[in-house]
C-alpha cells in the first residue's frame, strides 16, 4: 500500500472514530499466544540496568515487589521489555554465569505473573560495536549461548532483543549485515525463538524504513519514538543542546506560545524554539510518525512494536505533557500498535519509586493521561 493511500485510509478511519487493529499487520510467523501478549507493555530500565553495582545479587532478588505485580494489572500491562546492561549480562562474548541465574528468576515472576518477557541487551553505546574494524564475533557467541541456554524454554512468553538502539549512522550496513548473523546463529541453535530486530539511528522511524526485511521468519520489528524531540528531552542532562538547557516547551507548538520557553531558555536557543514553535508539531502529526512505523508492517507483512515513547518532566508544562502523552496514546489506540512506555521505573514514563512505607508512587501525569487512570 503507497503512503497516500495509507494516510488516506487511515484519515478516514480516524475521522470515524475507528481503531486501525493489528489484525491488519501480518503476524510473520511470531506464534499467536505470544503476539497476543504484544498489546500494551512497559519498560523496566533499573532492574538490570542502570546499576549502580552490577554485581549486587540482592538487588536482583527484591527489586519488584508484590505492589509491582498489582500495579502491572492494573494498568492492564501484558508485556514487559526488561532492560538489562551488557555490564551485568555479558562477558567475554557469553553470558556473565554469576547474573544469569537471577535473570532466570526475573523471567520467572514476570511469566507467573502471565507477562510475555522482552530480554533486551540494552546497549548504550559501551559495547562499541559502530567502531570501524571493531571485532563483533563476542556479540554473536554471546547471543548463540542465550540461545542454548533457553532452548525448548517459553517459546511463546520469551522473545531476545538483540540490541538496544543501534548507532551505526555512518555505517549502517556493518548493523545490518551483523544482524543477520546473529539472527541466523540464533536459530541455528532455538529455531522457534522470537527475536525483534531494528534499523540504526537509535532505532528511528526513518531508519526502519530503509531496513530490508530479513528473510526469516517468527521476528518482531521495532521502532523509538520521542517527537517533537526539543519537547520531550527539554532540560534532560545526557542529550546536548539545545534540548538540555530548554525549558517550559509547549505542546502543541505554534509561534503563538512560545514565549514562555523564550523566556526562561538561553538566549541562544531562541531560534531553535521559534523553529518548534513554526513546525505546529501537534496530535495530527504524532498520529502521522507512528503511522510510519505501522505501515512497514503493513507493506512488509510483519509485525512492528513501538519499543519506547516518553517526555521528560522536570522542566515540561505539566499540562502540554498531559496532552503529550494523551496524544501518543491515542494515536497508538487507533493503529492497534503494541507499544512498550519508556519507562516504569524511569522519568520518562511513570518513575516508579517505593515509599519507606513500601507503597508504590507513579507519575500521575502519566497514569491520567496514557492510562486514564487517576491512582492506582
Amino acid at each position: 500500500m503507497g503512503q497516500c493511500r495509507f494516510l488516506t485510509a487511515l484519515g478516514i478511519v480516524v475521522a470515524l472514530g475507528m481503531p486501525l487493529l493489528a489484525p491488519a499487520q501480518s503476524g510473520g510467523g511470531v506464534p499467536r499466544p505470544l503476539l497476543a501478549k504484544f498489546k500494551r507493555g512497559l519498560n523496566i530500565t533499573r532492574w538490570f540496568c542502570y546499576l549502580d553495582n552490577a554485581s549486587d545479587t540482592k538487588h536482583f532478588e527484591t527489586y519488584l515487589t508484590d505492589a509491582d505485580f498489582v500495579a502491572f494489572k492494573k494498568l492492564n500491562v501484558s508485556w514487559i521489555r526488561l532492560c538489562i546492561s551488557p555490564e551485568a549480562i555479558y562477558k567475554d562474548g557469553h553470558p556473565n554465569e554469576q547474573n544469569l541465574p537471577y535473570l532466570d528468576k526475573g523471567i520467572k515472576r514476570l511469566e507467573k505473573a502471565g507477562l510475555a518477557v522482552l530480554v533486551d541487551l540494552h546497549d548504550n553505546g559501551q559495547m562499541k560495536l559502530d567502531q570501524p574494524g571493531h571485532d563483533n564475533s563476542g556479540f554473536v557467541s554471546f547471543w548463540k549461548s542465550m540461545a542454548r541456554h533457553y532452548v525448548g524454554q517459553d517459546e511463546i512468553s520469551v522473545a531476545f532483543e538483540l540490541l538496544n538502539e543501534p548507532q551505526f549512522n555512518n555505517n549502517p550496513q556493518v548493523w545490518h549485515a551483523l544482524q543477520a548473523k546473529t539472527v541466523a546463529a540464533i536459530r541455528a541453535v532455538d529455531p522457534q525463538r522470537t527475536i525483534m530486530v531494528s534499523g540504526t539511528g537509535w532505532s528511528g522511524i526513518e531508519a526502519l524504513e530503509k531496513l530490508e526485511p530479513l528473510p526469516q521468519k517468527n521476528l518482531l520489528y521495532t521502532f523509538h519514538c520521542y517527537d517533537p524531540f526539543l519537547f520531550t528531552h527539554q532540560g534532560a542532562s545526557w542529550v546536548g543542546d539545545p534540548p538540555k538547557d530548554l525549558k517550559s516547551m509547549p505542546f502543541p507548538s505554534s509561534p503563538d506560545v512560545i514565549k514562555d520557553a523564550l523566556d526562561k531558555s538561553p538566549a541562544a536557543d531562541a531560534g531553535a524554539i521559534k523553529w518548534f514553535g513554526d513546525q505546529r508539531f501537534d496530535a495530527r502529526y504524532l498520529q502521522g510518525r507512528l503511522a510510519k512505523g505501522f505501515e512497514y508492517g503493513l507493506v512488509n507483512h510483519v509485525p512492528v512494536v513501538l519499543g519506547e515513547f516518553g517526555a521528560y518532566p522536570p522542566v515540561s508544562p505539566v499540562d502540554s505533557r498531559g496532552r503529550w502523552f494523551g496524544a501518543m496514546g491515542n494515536a497508538i489506540q487507533q493503529l492497534g500498535l503494541a507499544n512498550a512506555l519508556w519507562g516504569y521505573d524511569d522519568g520518562l514514563g511513570l518513575g516508579r519509586t517505593v515509599g519507606p512505607d513500601g507503597k508504590l508512587n507513579l507519575d500521575a501525569v502519566t497514569l491520567q493521561s496514557l492510562f486514564g487512570i487517576s491512582k492506582l
